[in-house]
């Protein structure tokens, strides 16, 4: 339950994120959904790379069950986003809910939220994609 509450609350600030920026606040909960499918690709990816360096596991350079793994984990998590927020639009309960938080407790999980963002994409864009060079292939 609390790892639901952190799910939502991650949606949550994704979406005040794309509510409050200079972009048009047209469709921000649809950002914010395509967001955290992008986020959990990337991490998806960076784990699975390092797992693949780290167990020296050679990877196949054009491998099917890579891609088709990839096109069913994106799905599966589509799937569950889907019916987290999108259904129902159970995101505007979301949304209500947290904007009752306290402004204290809110800025200190807003600055953790953004801490994980940042470790995602810095840990796949910097870290995975060039250990991918040094990884060994069949």
């Amino acid at each position: 339950m609390i790892l639901l509450k952190a799910y939502q609350y991650f949606f949550y600030k994704l979406y005040r994120f794309y509510e409050t920026s200079t972009y048009s606040k047209w469709w921000s909960e649809w950002k914010a959904y395509v967001s955290m499918l992008a986020l959990s690709i990337w991490l998806y990816l960076a784990l699975e790379t390092s797992y693949h360096y780290f167990y020296n596991i050679p990877m196949k350079s054009s491998d099917t069950n890579t891609y088709s793994t990839m096109i069913i984990f994106s799905s599966i998590i589509a799937i569950i986003n889907w019916l987290l927020f999108e259904y129902k639009d159970k995101w505007k309960n979301i949304v209500s809910e947290f904007d009752k938080l306290e402004k204290k407790e809110n800025r200190i999980s807003g600055i953790v939220v953004w801490i994980v963002i940042i470790s995602i994409i810095v840990f796949y864009w910097f870290y995975s994609i060039p250990l991918l060079g040094k990884l060994t292939y069949k």
